[in-house]
């Protein structure tokens, strides 16, 4: 077998750190995609997914990402909610990876929140 050089470990640690840093909640935005069971169902697994691959086309070290079980809005999952450092949290509803794409180029890149899938937004359905 081989041995590994220390360069070559360096180079597959840095790489780790990357892939992981959208987790550890380091940054001025928290991203938190609800993924009880009904979540999941209804598709937050794909919301989750796309939201990961937004983050790895841009660099957005100030974005972490976490998830968490039901917060009893099953009739509204998929739930992400936003939080920018300063601001009040935001709750988009019944998110799919057209939706996350958008929330993620408006509110968490440009800092517009796209009221349309917020509860206000959602009265009238």
């Amino acid at each position: 077998m081989k041995k590994i050089t220390l360069q070559e470990l360096n180079r597959i640690r840095d790489r780790y750190k990357r892939l992981l840093a959208p987790r550890k909640g380091e940054g001025l935005i928290k991203v938190i995609v609800h993924m009880g069971t009904c979540g999941i169902a209804s598709g937050a697994r794909e919301v989750m997914s796309t939201l990961l691959e937004e983050m790895s086309r841009e660099d957005v070290p100030e974005i972490t990402v976490a998830q968490s079980g039901c917060i009893g809005l099953c009739d509204r999952e998929p739930v992400v909610t936003v939080i920018r450092s300063g601001e009040p949290p935001v709750r988009y509803y019944r998110m799919n990876p057209e939706k996350m794409r958008r929330v993620f180029q408006e509110h968490l890149i440009e800092g517009k929140i796209v009221k349309e899938f917020t509860e206000t937004g959602d009265e009238n359905l």
